[in-house]
């Protein structure tokens, strides 16, 4: 992705102002499945061409990558694609109405190691009020990393007493990880990571009830 920046500030002055778009999803039965930070958006690809009657969304801050996705998108005849900005932890709730989708994956986000930079980790209580809105009854959040530190904050965020506020259940039991990969597709850090012969550690919590 030459010319695109790797990682980007979502605290940044730029980023700070909501500006996402409301994507128009299908009407009729379609499932509606969620990248959030979707980067080069190899899993949301893979899922639109293997789940033709899934509605795909992939939601990227960097609008370079929006806008070169979308194009590809296009070009693979992919109607079932859709490609926006959003800084998740700003603008999400601008881009779903409630109860409309029925799976968020956040894949591999920026682990931000360094204590200073820990605010800006994606998964914190604020993002998972939104999701917990957007989300259907039953619906799913999906989060993997490679990363275990960052796995383990991620999963602290949806025990409890969140998830008995949000609604959220690990399906799994508490405190517990989900081996190997549920879904038809795979992002490009995933098949780096099981490539170098390391763990992905992954967690769904489904939306029991509407908070």
């Amino acid at each position: 992705m030459r010319g695109v920046r790797q990682h980007v500030n979502p605290l940044g002055g730029t980023y700070l102002e909501a500006r996402a778009e409301p994507v128009v999803l299908p009407a009729g039965p379609k499932s509606v499945e969620v990248e959030l930070g979707c980067a080069d958006a190899k899993f949301s690809f893979e899922l639109a061409e293997r789940q033709p009657e899934s509605f795909v969304v992939g939601l990227e801050i960097r609008e370079a990558l929006v806008d070169r996705n979308a194009a590809m998108a296009r070009e693979r005849g992919l109607d079932n694609l859709r490609f926006g900005y959003v800084n998740m932890n700003v603008d999400l709730d601008r881009v779903f109405p409630e109860r409309s989708v029925d799976c968020f994956h956040v894949l591999f986000p920026d682990p931000w190691f360094k204590a200073r930079h820990r605010k800006r980790r994606v998964v914190e209580p604020g993002l998972l009020r939104v999701i917990a809105r957007q989300l259907r009854p039953g619906g799913e959040l999906h989060f993997a990393s490679d990363v275990w530190e960052l796995a383990l904050a991620a999963m602290a965020e949806l025990e409890e007493p969140l998830a008995a506020e949000l609604g959220f259940r690990n399906l799994l039991g508490e405190w517990s990880f989900w081996r190997g990969n549920p879904w038809p597709a795979s992002s490009r850090r995933e098949d780096t990571t099981l490539a170098r012969g390391q763990r992905v550690w992954r967690m769904r919590y489904r939306l029991e009830r509407a908070p």
